[in-house]
Order: C-alpha cells, then structure tokens, then sequence
C-alpha cells in the first residue's frame, strides 16, 4: 500500500511535459507493444459469448480469430531493442501493485464502428494506467505512425501527437475491442439484438503482459505477463 501511495504522488508530481520525452531511438527498427491489464477468466468467457452473438449477426469478432481479449494500458511504438527494458519496467511495476476488482460495464459501437466492451475506471486502474505511461514513456520511439482511427478524435490525436499514445491521462478510457471498423448496418443490428441488453459482469485484473501486435492494436501471442503480488 505504501508503494501505491508513493507511486501516486510520482503521478502528481511529474510534469506530463517532462515524460513524454523518449529516449533518442537513433532511427532503429521499431515494433508497437502493447502493455495490457490481465483479466480473470471470466472475462474471457464474456467475450467468446459476445463473439457466439456476433456470429448470428454474420459479423466475425477478433476473439473468434484468434486474438487475445485485453486491457490496454499503454500501447506505442518502441525500438525493437529496447523489449528488454520494457520487459524489465513492466515486472518492476507488476511486482508493486496488488490484484484489485473492476467491472465490465456495457457493450459500446464508437462513431468509426468499431465495438468495444467498456471497463469501470476506478481510481485504481487510473492510478495504474498514468505510471505505466510515466515508467514506460521514456522508452518509446520518438515518431510513431498514427492509427487510422485516431483521426476520428481530434482530442486523442493531440495525445498521441504528444505522448506516442492516443489514450493516456485524461484519455484513458479502458475497454477491450471486440471489433475493429465493421459493417454498419450489421452492428447496429446488433446493438439492438444483443449489445444493448448487456449485464455488467465484474471480474479482477491479475497481472501485466507485454504483446506485439498489429495495426488495429491486436494480438494473438503474449511476449511476457508479469502476476500482481496475491
């Protein structure tokens, strides 16, 4: 708890200026990881159900694809090289922070139709977000490409054009993308049939893991997961 606290004031203290400058990458080879929350089991089981939903609406979800259902944390472009460090800070941060519980709170299409399943967040999950960008920040390549997506959101691409990043500090919005950009008319079919009509579900986040993913920031391999201290 002491360590949480201590890490809460470095969050206060620093100025977001002062962290969102990286290390000079010297023009090397760059790969985009994701530093992502690990949920319980439950959530998985969440998924494959929204996934079985969305078959019935002819519409493919990314877990019946393969990919990993994830919390995303802090997600950019690195120097290939630098993975070891990356590795180093995450189990570092896990090693400081203990399992806590959140919710998933209901089914969202954005105005680019993608889908998302939101997460609550709790002060916890913030607090853990914001020092992840801090310890990690300075590790990320200076000229990230921008997602196609982030154009959608003037607000997020002033993020990411600062911090590498669209969805940092005040942009952090916790979910797990269920699909990327998808047929309209299909998704709102959808929302009406299934999405709307969503419980929320609560579940706990277990650990920190480390993927390479692709341009819709998904994964089907996790490099490192790192447990919360029990």
């Amino acid at each position: 708890m002491f360590k949480q606290h201590l890490l809460a004031l470095t969050c206060l203290c620093i100025s977001p200026a002062v962290i969102a400058t990286p290390l000079p990458s010297l023009a090397s080879p760059t790969t985009s990881y994701n530093l992502f929350l690990i949920p319980s089991h439950n959530v998985d089981k969440t998924v494959s159900t929204i996934s079985h939903q969305l078959k019935k609406q002819h519409l493919s979800s990314l877990y019946s694809q393969g990919y990993l259902p994830h919390i995303t944390l802090y997600l950019t472009e690195y120097p290939t090289q630098n993975l070891k460090s990356l590795k180093q800070q995450a189990q570092q941060l896990a090693s400081q922070w203990h399992s806590f519980n959140l919710t998933l709170n209901n089914i969202e299409s954005t105005k680019g139709d993608w889908l998302m399943l939101k997460v609550s967040n709790t002060p916890e999950l913030q607090r853990l977000a914001d020092t992840a960008a801090i310890t990690i920040a300075p590790l990320r390549a200076m000229d990230p490409k921008v997602p196609t997506w982030v154009s959608h959101y003037p607000e997020k691409l002033a993020a990411f054009q600062r911090y590498g990043s669209p969805n940092v500090f005040t942009n952090f919005e916790p979910h797990i993308t269920l699909l990327p950009q998808t047929d309209h008319q299909k998704l709102t079919q959808f929302m009406t049939n299934y999405g709307d009509k969503f419980h929320p579900v609560n579940f706990k986040a277990l650990g920190i893991g480390i993927a390479a993913v692709n341009n819709n920031g998904q994964t089907k391999a996790v490099i490192a997961h790192y447990s919360f201290t029990k």
